[in-house]
């Protein structure tokens, strides 16, 4: 699904990777009427943003490509990655 706009909470966050800020991520969002983890990978500042939602338990929004590969689902081309305020 294409550029298919996403809310939800994150569940998940994997260690950065290497020096940079960056990391895995996943979060539970409803993709076609139902409750589903998201996995997908941020960069920079998405993921120190990624890091106070976890921590705060807020919610974020973000757009992307959803795809679904062995079984999970994952978004790609991630933007407008934000917090929602509650």
């Amino acid at each position: 699904m294409p550029n298919l706009e996403v809310q939800g909470l994150i569940v998940e966050i994997q260690s950065p990777q290497g020096d940079g800020l960056s990391g895995e991520i996943t979060l539970m969002g409803v993709v076609i009427n139902k409750l589903k983890k998201i996995e997908t990978e941020l960069f920079d500042r998405d993921y120190i943003l990624a890091i106070k939602a976890y921590q705060e338990r807020l919610p974020v929004s973000c757009s992307g490509d959803l795809v679904k590969e062995n079984n999970s689902f994952v978004l790609k081309n991630i933007s407008n990655f934000k917090l929602l305020s509650l």
